[in-house]
């Protein structure tokens, strides 16, 4: 029987150490680039490349943004959320700019990795965990047209349904928190403010020894053209990821930063 246990912060933080069962490559980007992954910018059908070596950006989507981007411990710039759950990097699938905005095609921006999963010497597997953010801008469009995303953890061998999988479109209740006209994700909780989903699954009881996993990312900007949707991750292995905290003047300079976007917002809702 599957057995899927979504954990918080804090429980990531004081759970027991986990055997890594499926490891990724570069799984915190921590490396300081997007190695070990690969990625396509579509228009619905997906074409997955590896980038050149040492990348830190995939600028392959046509409207003059970046498909897919490393990013460095800092604020969210339309939700205040942080960009990074811990360490120095995380990776962002998608941008802010909706792909209508130049006229092309590529509605999607998706990320994945594929790994074998391994026992260890005492026979057990253990956890993959991860780390996840969604960021989409407000359409008001009906349900199915408006930006969407999806997380997923699949068995490549043995097929069948994910064995994790989250996607969430602007309609659903319970999933966002209103940030202006913008939304990040919450998880069905809108008191946690901090936009990140840490997911700990269990492979212990799955019998997937040997078999190869995939875990798939996926940014759709709304389907008339004109409102983005994108995607922070980071943390991907087999211990809970440890949510960074910064120094306390680090702590000053965001704070500095929100208000300053809060009188933004202020203004131009006058």
């Amino acid at each position: 029987m599957k057995k899927l246990t979504l954990v918080s912060a804090l429980a990531a933080l004081v759970a027991s150490p986990a055997m890594a069962g499926l490891s990724f490559v570069n799984g915190g980007f921590e490396n300081g680039n997007l190695d070990g992954w690969l990625f396509s910018s579509d228009s619905g059908s997906a074409s997955y490349a590896a980038l050149p070596a040492g990348s830190t950006s995939n600028p392959s989507s046509s409207n003059g943004g970046l498909s897919a981007a490393l990013v460095g411990f800092g604020v969210d710039a339309h939700t205040g959320i942080n960009t990074t759950y811990g360490g120095s990097y995380a990776a962002r699938v998608g941008d802010d700019l909706a792909w209508g905005y130049s006229g092309g095609g590529t509605i999607y921006n998706r990320m994945k990795q594929t790994g074998a999963v391994v026992a260890e010497a005492d026979g057990s597997v253990g956890f993959v965990y991860f780390a996840w953010a969604a960021i989409e801008e407000e359409s008001g469009h009906s349900t199915t047209a408006t930006p969407f995303f999806q997380v997923k953890l699949t068995n490549d061998t043995q097929g069948g349904p994910p064995i994790y999988d989250v996607s969430h479109y602007e309609t659903d209740g319970g999933a966002w928190t209103d940030v202006g006209f913008w939304k990040h994700s919450t998880n069905g909780n809108p008191l946690d403010p901090t936009g990140w989903n840490v997911v700990g699954i269990d492979l212990t009881g799955l019998a997937v020894v040997g078999d190869m996993l995939t875990l798939e990312v996926i940014a759709r900007d709304c389907t008339p053209s004109a409102h983005a949707m994108y995607v922070y991750v980071d943390g991907f292995g087999g211990k809970p990821p440890v949510q960074g905290v910064p120094e306390p003047a680090t702590l000053a300079m965001l704070g500095l930063g929100l208000v300053g976007l809060a009188a933004t917002r202020r203004r131009k809702s006058a």
